[in-house]
């Protein structure tokens, strides 16, 4: 069964992700299709960078990921199909492809030659479907256009030390409930901190442990009229072993969360202070 996954800024409202799939079940007998996303904010290439690579590596190999996040075609930015790390990626070469292929270690990369690419509003239908099926159909990437050894570099911000006792990392992702990733992995914490004590600079909100989990942030043992409440700040390595700052069961809707709450958004920098 052949895998294909979709990520998307389109969102649900629209008739677009179910005419994508529609396409993909009329070309191909029994596809697997799986959504990864189609809530990225509009056009933000390093968030559809950030839900990619945290999503891909965990499909089978030679899964086939479909992107339509500005994927339009137009004179300096070109459809692109790469194998990476055993996997397939077909989007424009808008810079996503410098933030999935690491230091621009890919297999191969094609530019697209198709009939639609230059006149589609609409190329994760007109164009990808197509190439996706094609490679499902065993076709070799070299006859689906020109091979190209150069990407369109997308700069992104990687945490650095300004002094022997200060981390800076930054914001790479808020999730649904509006808890901040950074890009400090518990790695580099970890060797940066050896054993001193540390505080978490974020906005107003100083933060002086790391928790296992959201739950490790409440005591048990205490009566629940003394423990901690809702809307408290919190930091964790998350899933991704990467630095989160949350608010403990915030609700983005009623309330406020971590992102909101704190004044911060994508781009924006922490600090970690070691004594």
């Amino acid at each position: 069964m052949s895998i294909i996954t979709l990520t998307s800024d389109f969102g649900t409202k629209d008739y677009t992700i179910a005419a994508v799939k529609g396409s993909l079940l009329d070309l191909i007998d029994n596809p697997n299709i799986i959504d990864i996303s189609h809530e990225i904010t509009p056009y933000s290439i390093p968030e559809t960078a950030f839900v990619i690579n945290a999503a891909y590596p965990k499909f089978p190999k030679n899964t086939i990921h479909i992107i339509g996040v500005d994927s339009e075609k137009t004179p300096d930015q070109r459809h692109l199909v790469a194998y990476i790390n055993e996997h397939y990626f077909i989007a424009a070469d808008n810079g996503i492809f410098s933030l999935i292929a690491k230091e621009n270690q890919f297999d191969k990369i094609i530019e697209i030659q198709h009939p639609k690419s230059d006149k589609s509003s609409f190329p994760m239908l007109d164009v990808f479907v197509d190439i996706a099926a094609q490679i499902i159909f065993k076709e070799k990437l070299e006859n689906l256009g020109n091979i190209v050894t150069d990407i369109k570099e997308w700069i992104v911000n990687k945490p650095n030390i300004s002094n022997e006792n200060e981390l800076i990392g930054h914001i790479v992702y808020i999730d649904r409930y509006g808890n901040i990733v950074t890009d400090i992995s518990k790695d580099y914490f970890n060797k940066f901190k050896a054993n001193r004590r540390f505080e978490i600079i974020v906005s107003s909100a100083k933060i002086t442990k790391i928790h296992s989990n959201y739950n490790s942030f409440i005591n048990y043992e205490l009566p629940i009229a003394q423990r901690q409440r809702a809307g408290n700040a919190l930091a964790i390595f998350n899933s991704l072993e990467l630095l989160e700052i949350a608010l403990y069961k915030s609700d983005p809707q009623h309330g406020g969360s971590a992102a909101t709450l704190l004044g911060l958004c994508v781009g924006d920098s922490i600090k970690v202070v070691f004594k």
